[in-house]
């Protein structure tokens, strides 16, 4: 019984000619602010308004058109993944601010519960799928590459990675707390604790 394996052979990375890539090379900017101006520069165009009109009419939430657009761009070595973080709710809010100018009904995100928001998901997977075989051809590669890039683990590390270092309001933001001093632990510097 023979077995093929489609996949790269481990280390085969190490052997590539290093910045073959555009996330392999330093990103354009390094800075949010100007990152940020690039981002809504491309949003304001018609391609993105529709494309993201579109996606959020079929149930696409704004999260994800969200997470996808910072993805994209981190892929195509605009910024950094720090930088996207950082910009990330600005970015949020002009997605929202684009359904709320058009009118249409839009989704914040997917559910909180884990089988909710599967049943969510694979509801939405059956709707992009038979749009996609009622719709024009040159739309339904976006489409397409929009459902690979929701899927992708590398979208799914960059949410996992928004949900934890989520920015806190200055109102719930707490001052930092000094560490215990040796005399309150009764503890000298160069002694171990349990």
């Amino acid at each position: 019984m023979s077995t093929t394996l489609n996949g790269p052979i481990p280390g085969q990375s190490l052997t590539d000619t290093p910045g073959n890539y555009p996330w392999e090379r330093p990103p354009e900017t390094a800075d949010p602010t100007e990152a940020l101006s690039m981002h809504l520069k491309k949003m304001a165009g018609p391609k993105y308004m529709e494309s993201a009109l579109f996606l959020m009419e079929l149930g696409i939430p704004a999260e994800v058109v969200t997470n996808t657009t910072l993805t994209m761009a981190i892929g195509n070595g605009i910024h950094s993944v720090d930088v996207g973080l950082i910009i990330a709710p600005a970015i949020h809010k002009e997605v929202v601010s684009i359904a709320e100018m058009a009118g249409i009904e839009y989704v914040e995100h997917f559910p909180e519960d884990a089988e909710k928001e599967q049943e969510a998901k694979d509801m939405l997977q059956a709707k992009v799928i038979a749009k996609m075989k009622s719709s024009k051809p040159e739309s339904k590669t976006e489409i397409s590459q929009t459902m690979e890039a929701m899927t992708s683990p590398q979208t799914e590390k960059f949410e996992d990675m928004r949900e934890q270092d989520a920015p806190m309001d200055m109102e719930q933001a707490e001052e930092p707390q000094e560490p215990p001093t040796s005399e309150e632990t009764g503890m000298g510097l160069m002694s171990r604790g349990a």
